[in-house]
């Protein structure tokens, strides 16, 4: 392998790695962010821009820092490239510790509003993750800068497509790993400090290659001659190209993790199948590209533009309700795939196009793609979702490419007949759509920055959907969860309760409770969902009227209110979104919740917890987390036979008989319990004390339940896959054995 060979392979496989490294990071520092914030839009968004705006600071700034970084500290490109890989391998080990330093930071600032905290949290966001994604920016730059020193740029000069793919290809690689195996057995930061270590492995790597010379025949980074074209009409279309397929592709990730749920549910799997498919799939472009570009074909791809925007609305069609046949695994892949191949072609296209082994150049281009990619999920989200629903997002977040798709630079050769033809076929996919809320009758939509929500009418009566995955449904369990717990606690004459429901839900537990007449928070993350209040209840508006100064809704995180509000409590019950193995659900089971729901109880105060179902090892996790958290905890069955409840307090939670109970309830509550169920009112209290199941032991020794508690860190109900295998392979070797 001659020299030239050699630093290339080095540099293809230190990309590998890193996009291997990039995806873990993005997957838990996201995590981690929501868990020590809030699971709160402005989070979210907070953490991709900044993500996104240090990867394009660090490609915009890269061509001119280059250059001073060698003139004044005869600091080579290599040796750049091997510092900002060590950077982001320091970050790698930092990050969840600076977390939690800036969670303690905004907690000592007192109780904040909403916005003032968010913009907080969105400047300690900045400040934290800022330096570590702009190195990560800075990375394409100094390695094209090396390879072009030392000639092994390529025979068409095209080394961002080379490195481009690979960098794709160890991103999905990590996306398997990191949901599949890493997280479940060893938690995010152990996740984040393997990450960490792959990135101090390539510093080493190009560092140790760095002390090898090579011929400095190219003028240095920052100071090379300007291409032919620098400025002009063409590499104007070329960079609006970039920012455009930027800013449309990630706009409409926002909409395919909104339309997709319906398909596939909202596991932590579900979301890798549709990140796993849009990154093999752009694997699959980048590396049809390299063939192209390598056999002088490369030149011929003007009709990628207008099936660009055909393949752009085929998710739509992907997910109609009119293909139910198809296994929804296969609906989400083959919607996919076309737009996603197409953009792993065009991408790399562009910026050796505009850029060819010039790294200022290249950082340059790829930097208006990620500005595209930074604004893209903020206006999706925040602007046309809102606004406009999925249809209406799509078609704003395609027209921009179909205007692309009218730009003669990028069409050369492609004649008005083959651009009506795919226009033809893109509206064809488009009127053939029937999205899920679409094909449901008597319903009530609602579009905001958080969800799609969908109020409907359907075979179990009123149903309840977020983002087209049923919540719930009308029924006396919810009830039970604000009685049962509120009858133990024998309130004091002349007294009223103070109340906190999370998760409103339908409105059942937050309606049940003000019969008590009590003061009642309820904290609700969708702000759409609290609006179809008065559709399952039509007494519900006006109770919030007549209740105003006692009754409340927030919309927020119930964490982060939890953590912000000064308020104390008697009664705080819990109904967490199902299944109980639903992507983010861990953070209203884990033990950090739970220390943040006993700093609100006052004394003698009762937590009400729910588990709709769960295998052994996620039912024991809830309440493993329960137990070494609150010194008195009982559980019991639900009165319709599925599902658990969970009292939790820090003294003891008496054991009433059904009748002493009863006796507590007021005569409001009394009817708002019977509202749906025959009476008497003692039937449903004997019912859950009947089916009392006794706290186990955990830890080891005879007798006790080997089980790990929920963390923020080890959310193992989220994370199964390699448990589910474990089983299964048992129970096959069982069946053999016998």
């Amino acid at each position: 392998m001659t020299r030239a060979r050699s630093h290339r392979a080095l540099m293809l496989a230190c990309f590998l790695v890193s996009g291997f490294s990039a995806l873990c990071y993005q997957t838990v520092w996201m995590r981690l962010a929501i868990a020590r914030f809030g699971v709160n839009a402005s989070v979210v968004a907070s953490v991709l821009a900044v993500f996104m705006l240090g990867l394009a600071v660090g490609s915009f700034g890269a061509g001119r820092l280059l250059g001073v970084l060698e003139t004044r500290f005869k600091l080579t490109p290599l040796r750049v490239y091997a510092l900002a890989e060590l950077l982001i391998a320091v970050g790698g080990v930092s990050v969840p510790c600076l977390f939690d330093l800036a969670r303690r930071w905004l907690l000592a600032l007192g109780p904040a509003s909403g916005l003032a905290y968010s913009a907080a949290a969105a400047v300690a966001l900045t400040v934290i993750l800022l330096p570590f994604c702009a190195a990560m920016g800075l990375t394409y730059p100094s390695a094209i800068a090396f390879l072009r020193r030392a000639g092994a740029s390529g025979d068409r000069q095209d080394p961002f497509g080379a490195l481009y793919l690979v960098n794709v290809l160890g991103a999905l690689l990590g996306t398997i790993v990191t949901s599949a195996v890493l997280i479940e057995l060893l938690g995010f930061a152990a996740t984040s400090r393997i990450a960490a270590a792959g990135n101090a492995a390539i510093a080493l790597a190009a560092w140790a290659a760095s002390r090898t010379p090579v011929p400095a025949d190219t003028p240095a980074p920052g100071q090379a001659p300007a291409r032919s074209g620098d400025g002009d009409a063409d590499s104007r279309v070329r960079r609006a190209a970039l920012f455009t397929t930027g800013f449309a592709t990630m706009g409409l990730e926002v909409v395919w993790m909104r339309m997709y749920p319906s398909l596939v549910g909202t596991f932590v799997y579900s979301f890798a199948l549709i990140i796993g498919s849009y990154l093999l799939a752009t694997t699959g472009g980048s590396f049809a590209y390299r063939v192209l570009r390598r056999r002088g074909l490369d030149g011929g791809l003007g009709w990628v533009w207008p099936w660009l925007v055909a393949a752009s609305v085929l998710p739509l069609f992907s997910a109609s309700t009119t293909l139910g046949v198809v296994p929804s695994a296969v609906r989400v892949f083959v919607g996919l795939m076309p737009f996603c191949a197409l953009l792993g072609l065009v991408t790399p296209l562009l910026v050796d196009r505009e850029a060819g082994d010039d790294p200022a150049r290249a950082g340059r281009a790829y930097g208006f793609n990620l500005l595209g990619c930074l604004l893209g999920p903020i206006v999706a989200g925040f602007v046309l979702l809102p606004a406009f629903g999925t249809r209406g997002a799509t078609l704003g977040l395609v027209a921009p490419l179909a205007l692309l798709a009218l730009a003669k630079p990028l069409t050369p050769g492609v004649g008005w007949i083959p651009k009506l033809a795919v226009a033809g076929v893109a509206a064809g996919l488009w009127f053939s759509t029937t999205l899920f809320e679409e094909g449901l009758g008597n319903r009530i939509v609602r579009h905001d920055h958080v969800a799609t929500v969908v109020a409907a009418t359907g075979g179990e009566g009123k149903q309840l959907f977020v983002n087209g995955v049923g919540m719930t449904h009308l029924t006396t369990i919810t009830k039970m969860m604000a009685h049962f717990p509120a009858a133990h606690l024998r309130p004091r004459a002349g007294a009223r309760l103070d109340a906190l429901a999370i998760c409103f839900g339908m409105g059942t537990s937050f309606r049940s409770l003000a019969s008590w007449d009590a003061n009642v928070t309820a904290v609700e993350l969708v702000p759409s969902v609290s609006e179809m209040f008065g559709y399952y209840f039509p007494d519900g508006p006006g109770l919030l009227a007549h209740g105003e100064g006692r009754l409340r809704i927030v919309h927020d995180d119930g964490r982060r209110f939890l953590d912000r509000t000064p308020m104390r409590f008697d009664l705080i019950t819990i109904d967490p979104p199902p299944p109980v193995e639903a992507a983010g659900s861990s953070l209203l089971y884990s033990k950090e919740f739970y220390a943040s729901t006993r700093a609100r109880l006052k004394p003698g105060g009762i937590l009400q917890t729910w588990v709709p179902s769960g295998d052994g090892e996620t039912v024991f996790g809830v309440l493993r987390s329960l137990v070494e958290s609150f010194r008195y905890v009982r559980a019991f069955k639900s009165i319709d036979g599925w599902g658990m409840h969970f009292l939790a307090s820090d003294a003891p939670i008496l054991p009433y008989d059904a009748a002493t109970l009863v006796a507590n309830l007021p005569p409001a509550a009394v009817r708002d319990l019977l509202e749906w169920i025959p009476g008497p009112p003692i039937r449903p209290f004997e019912a859950m004390l009947s089916r009392e199941h006794r706290i186990p032991r955990f830890g080891s020794g005879e007798g006790a339940v080997d089980a790990l508690a929920i963390t923020d860190d080890r959310p193992i109900n989220e994370f199964y896959a390699l448990r589910k295998i474990r089983r299964r392979l048992a129970g096959s070797a069982d069946a053999e054995s016998k």
